[in-house]
């Protein structure tokens, strides 16, 4: 072997031995992503700087935390999520491998999408030497068979997820799959790995209750959170935030912080808005100092280099200088996160979406500023054009002389082991107010509940529509014989009891007048009695349950709801929960939407759960008050006293 050819084969050797005994990366995620290029496919054209991106750094660290199960991320459209990945499974093939399952919404646009991956892959030196060994068949567009690892890019369907283990699985697209299981299977898949393997979620909003939605929800959450340049207190990128009534600062109580614009001749001369000059005016408002916060590209910049997660919902004031991480993570984002999305495009398509809900009852503009610009679940509870409850300050203790009638409304559970209930005092004017809410586990509890707010037997009502026969049992159990008076100095003895009602598709009832014969329509049935005896020999009271229309009754409950203008107030406790949350005061008393469809040539009206999973039971509850108060006369002509029922034998 010649001088040449001995240069030669060291050279050789000294590359393998350098490749193979190379020093191992110890860094975060984010620091490896400084070697990736991005070309073909990506907005932003060269290599990845992570300074221009701090919004991934914490979710790129939940990556790669060796605890971290899965990491949710949801965020608006446009700022870099599925960066996440890109940067995440070359990250994977070369320092920590392991079979991977990258799904897409559907398979075309997963082979258009893995063109783009796989290219980015193959650009780092290091991966591009490991696959000059693979066979040709073993590397196609969608699939490398690396000799430490496989790698699978494919859509999100039935096939692609029953079958087959994988330590790691990605999830892009989530939106598009809300309701079909799919992703809890693809999840699944990673069971064979308990302590080794990760699921990444990715997506844009999708609706409340969805699938990506129940999986985020029960993530440890993180909210991105910008610092304020006057006063530097971190605080969420937030659509709006109104000041409560003891905020810090006297002066900007009952104002509102968030994204904004201004409004004067400039940007509404007229009366009609300037879209250039609403534009030209959008900025964000502290929500601690009311620092009017400009899009400039500095002051952009300052607040990507102060971005840091905040917990819960982002209105905790400051987050932790370290994140302390659970096995589920879930962030979120809206718009504002990346520094190429000017607010001004987001106040003009809010406020442009806001107009033609408002104006035109056209909501779908609103729906996708929520879903794809903030990057938050499409619910009722979202927008401000679903007027809260009414909060007039009341004490529930004190006396109010108004009142005249006080209700106990109880809403049923299936298994009757769980009942949630509400105390109402209503004046005779209609106006009601809340004394207490809560949940009882027993009839027992609800006796309880009864005594304490000394509420009569009769004004103590009970959802019947599960089970009926052992509530309707309850009802009699708890009753006394009284007497009435009927004019003319007569009178009468009846049973009073607790009384059974049960929600019905009917819209309206026929009543016959006990005086004139006459028949009217009533949002309630006529009394029913429910004979408990049948069947056990012996003769007992009789059990009073009515009907109530669905519609109606909720048609009369949304006016109080949205206090319309000349519909008597309907007041409520403080809600002990956010709004977003779904079993929230708020969002149970927005859990039905009105919807009219057409059938046999007639256009049939009804009110449907605006979500599978989100609990209504306050707003049953609330339609039953509406019937309760049709029955004793608040609402049209009360029912008649003849038709109660006599005392026992």
């Amino acid at each position: 072997m010649n001088s040449e050819m001995r240069k030669i084969a060291a050279s050789f050797v000294g590359r393998a031995v350098a490749a193979a005994w190379r020093r191992p990366f110890r860094g975060e995620v984010y620091e490896y992503a400084a070697k990736l290029n991005l070309q073909a496919g990506y907005s932003v054209k060269g290599a990845v700087d992570m300074n221009t991106l701090r919004h991934l750094l914490w979710p790129l660290r939940a990556l790669r935390a060796p605890w971290v199960r899965l990491v949710s991320l949801r965020g608006a459209v446009q700022t870099t999520k599925s960066l996440c990945a890109d940067i995440w499974v070359p990250y994977l093939i070369e320092h920590d491998p392991g079979d991977l399952l990258w799904l897409l919404e559907d398979d075309k646009k997963a082979r258009e999408y893995a063109a783009r991956c796989l290219t980015l892959i193959k650009s780092v030196p290091e991966i591009a030497a490991m696959l000059q060994d693979v066979d040709t068949s073993d590397k196609t567009k969608t699939r490398i068979s690396f000799r430490h690892m496989q790698l699978l890019v494919c859509g999100l369907n039935a096939g692609n997820v029953q079958s087959l283990s994988w330590r790691y699985v990605i999830v892009d697209e989530t939106w598009l799959h809300p309701w079909d299981g799919l992703i809890r299977q693809a999840m699944d898949r990673t069971k064979q790995y308990p302590n080794t393997s990760k699921v990444l979620l990715i997506g844009q909003g999708g609706w409340d209750g969805d699938d990506h939605d129940r999986e985020h929800r029960e993530c440890q959450q993180w909210e991105l959170g910008y610092r304020c340049p006057e006063c530097g207190r971190a605080q969420a990128f937030e659509q709006s935030r109104e000041r409560p009534a003891d905020f810090e600062l006297e002066a900007l109580r009952g104002k509102f912080s968030g994204l904004s614009w201004d409004t004067n001749e400039v940007t509404r001369p007229g009366g009609r808005w300037d879209w250039d000059a609403v534009k030209r005016s959008a900025h964000h408002r502290c929500y601690f100092c009311d620092a009017r916060i400009e899009d400039r590209p500095e002051v952009r910049r300052a607040l990507n280099d102060g971005y840091c997660y905040l917990p819960g919902d982002g209105r905790g004031g400051e987050g932790p200088a370290e994140p302390v991480f659970a096995e589920r993570v879930a962030f979120h984002w809206p718009g504002e996160a990346s520094m190429r999305v000017p607010f001004g495009d987001l106040a003009v398509k809010y406020l442009k979406a806001k107009i033609a809900a408002e104006e035109q009852g056209y909501k779908l503009p609103l729906q996708e500023y929520w879903q794809k610009d903030r990057g938050c679940v499409w619910s009722d509870t979202l927008e401000g054009d679903y007027r809260e409850i009414v909060k007039e300050t009341y004490d529930p203790k004190a006396e109010w002389s108004e009142g005249v009638y006080k209700f106990l409304i109880v809403d049923c559970q299936r298994d009757l082991k769980k009942f949630y209930f509400t105390v109402f005092l209503v004046a005779q004017s209609g106006e009601s107010r809340e004394l207490e809410r809560g949940m009882a586990a027993s009839f027992e509890d609800i006796a309880k509940i009864q005594d304490l707010q000394k509420i009569k037997d009769q004004h103590v009502f009970l959802d019947c529509s599960y089970r009926m026969t052992e509530v309707l049992r309850e009802c009699v159990k708890h009753g006394h014989v009284a007497t009435v008076k009927l004019g003319k100095g007569k009178e009468r003895k009846v049973w009073r009891c607790w009384i059974g009602l049960k929600g019905s598709g009917y819209e309206m009832f026929r009543h016959k007048d006990p005086v004139t014969g006459l028949m009217e329509s009533k949002v309630y049935s006529e009394r029913k009695w429910y004979d408990l005896s049948i069947g056990m020999g012996k003769r007992s009271a009789r059990a009073p349950w009515y009907e109530w229309s669905n519609l109606h009754c909720k048609d009369l409950l949304r006016m109080r709801r949205d206090a319309e203008p000349g519909v008597p107030a309907f007041l409520s406790l403080p809600d002990t929960l956010p709004p977003t949350d779904q079993n929230s005061y708020f969002a149970m008393m927005r859990s039905e939407r009105r919807q009219e469809d057409y059938a046999g040539g007639r256009k049939r009206s009804i009110w449907v759960p605006v979500s599978k999973t989100r609990p209504n039971h306050y707003w049953d509850i609330g339609g039953m008050l509406m019937a309760v108060e049709s029955i004793v006369g608040i609402i049209g002509q009360a029912e008649s006293v003849e038709s109660a029922d006599p005392p026992p034998p």
